[in-house]
């Protein structure tokens, strides 16, 4: 006989009370009998003796109407040690017991569907399409080996008489260097769940050694404006997020004709269009990135400190639990899309005790009028609990405030009234509130968006050329104390590019800000 006890939490330390627990093993029914398989139910906290023999137990959480995700694992005592092969569960041995603390989370992998790039669709597919290739991705995602063209540190120009913005040719070899993933953060969006709202999150898990305290990049787009997506309602769970363009209720399309905008506004911005992914590589940074897709200009939680610090606890639960990434190895787990249904490989077998952080160094990023979440996020804001329950939603603002170090502004328009005033006052305040912060400001020249000039010393401007050359010129500056850094292009200075200015800065501004060290 060996004893258990099971007990469960939320990533907030929370106990939580799964609607059952169950335990499936090797038993022998008597003297000189063969083994055969066994069940049973054990109570969250209530130890109970299994008659195992083979020392393997495989337990499931279950998930119940909480919105909790639930966890399907194997215990096993490897070299005398007692150990599980999903690190969200810790074993430890209190006298001839063996205790199972399991943390449950509200993230799973995102569905998946493949249709025939020839069949018409004519309905929602409630999941992301996925496509056949060499392996199998997400429609459009696949990692290149790109060249980027990296700006370099300093931006200005040596030339009075520059063409284009200064960048070095950059070749990132990134195939193999990560994952991008697609998760749902909430209730489960498919037909018989428990109905609550649920978000789509892209997520990209670095295949290399991650810091004890992995460096975590925050991104945030414009609003998804119900001109460009597909409008839904509260709590989102029909034509977001996987609604595709153009509208096959209304016109029936075949499948590789199909764009899901959702999903695709994070493939644009981090691999095929954009390429922040490549353009951090090209600089020496692959960190994990956390791309939330908001439903119809509605950011709910994700714009407020309580909001972002759960969902950055719970992707981070995810990523390390399920060995998709780690602080200790390369990781050996992948997302596999195999036949178009999303899952990771291997999903079992891999036993080993490295345990998932609980503190991060988090870089916050915005582009556009997305910079009004990064400057939400530098007060501390309510969330609606009537609508999102804090239990699923929440997490205390103190682990994302300590442990948040960067504010990325990629040509930021504050846009909520106050404009250009509460944009530089939002960065002031949140740079003196603690030694170990920096602030990356990017601008073209339209308008309001030099606002954060107000961060540098002017005596550390400095213009080049020092007479615009056709209309060419940058400038760049900083604080005194090096903790606030500016740079604002000429329209000119950002051609050519298959944007336009404004849009452009993106597509450079990843790989600049990428280059300093954190604080």
């Amino acid at each position: 006989m060996t004893r258990f006890v099971v007990r469960v939490r939320d990533v907030n330390g929370r106990e939580h009370t799964p609607p059952y627990f169950v335990a499936r093993f090797a038993s022998n029914p008597g003297p000189g009998e063969a083994s055969v398989p066994a069940l049973a139910r054990l109570r969250p906290g209530v130890p109970m003796d299994l008659q195992i023999v083979d020392d393997r137990v495989t337990l499931t959480v279950g998930t119940g109407t909480s919105g909790f995700s639930g966890e399907t694992f194997n215990v096993q005592k490897v070299g005398g040690r007692w150990l599980a092969d999903m690190r969200a569960a810790t074993i430890s041995m209190q006298g001839d017991t063996v205790a199972v603390d399991v943390v449950d989370g509200i993230v799973r992998l995102a569905p998946t569907v493949f249709i025939p790039p020839d069949q018409k669709v004519r309905e929602n597919p409630r999941g992301l399409l996925c496509e056949p290739g060499q392996g199998w991705i997400y429609y459009g995602a696949w990692l290149i080996n790109p060249t980027i063209s990296r700006l370099r540190n300093p931006v200005v120009f040596d030339s009075a008489t520059p063409a284009g913005y200064p960048s070095d040719a950059t070749k990132v070899n990134n195939h193999g260097s990560g994952n991008l993933v697609f998760l749902e953060y909430g209730f489960e969006g498919t037909p018989g769940a428990p109905r609550g709202p649920r978000f789509l999150i892209a997520v990209w898990a670095p295949r290399v050694v991650l810091d004890a305290s992995p460096q975590v990049v925050v991104f945030y787009t414009p609003p998804t404006k119900v001109t460009d997506y597909p409008a839904d309602a509260y709590p989102f769970l029909g034509r977001y997020p996987y609604y595709p363009r153009p509208d096959v209720a209304v016109a029936p399309t075949i499948a590789k004709d199909l764009v899901q905008p959702y999903a695709y506004l994070a493939i644009n911005y981090l691999l095929a269009g954009y390429k922040i992914i490549p353009q951090m590589q090209a600089a020496g940074r692959n960190p994990l990135v956390i791309f939330p897709v908001h439903p119809s200009s509605n950011w709910g939680p994700l714009g407020t400190q309580r909001g972002l610090s759960r969902l950055v606890k719970e992707v981070v639960r995810f990523l390390y639990g399920h060995k998709l990434v780690s602080s200790r190895m390369a990781p050996t787990a992948r997302l596999s899309l195999d036949a178009g249904r999303a899952s990771t490989f291997p999903k079992e077998g891999l036993f080993d005790d490295e345990p998932i952080p609980t503190r991060w160094a988090l870089t916050v990023s915005a582009f556009s009028n997305g910079i009004d979440r990064a400057l939400d996020l530098c007060t501390s804001r309510p969330i609606d609990e009537t609508l999102y329950d804090p239990a699923i939603f929440s997490s205390p603002e103190a682990t994302l405030v300590e442990s948040w170090r960067e504010i990325w502004d990629i040509d930021g328009v504050a846009d909520d009234g106050k404009g250009a005033e509460r944009h530089l006052r939002s960065l002031q305040t949140w740079l003196k509130e603690a030694e170990r912060r920096a602030v990356r400001s990017y601008h073209s020249s339209e308008g309001m968006r030099t606002a954060p000039q107000g961060l540098v010393d002017r005596a550390l401007v400095e213009t080049r050329p020092a007479k615009p050359y056709k209309g060419i010129f940058i400038s760049e500056g900083s604080s005194t104390d090096k903790r606030a850094t500016w740079v604002q292009f000429s329209d000119a200075a950002l051609q050519p590019s298959p944007y336009d200015p404004h849009h452009t800065v993106p597509a450079v501004a990843f790989g600049h800000a990428a280059q300093f060290a954190l604080p």
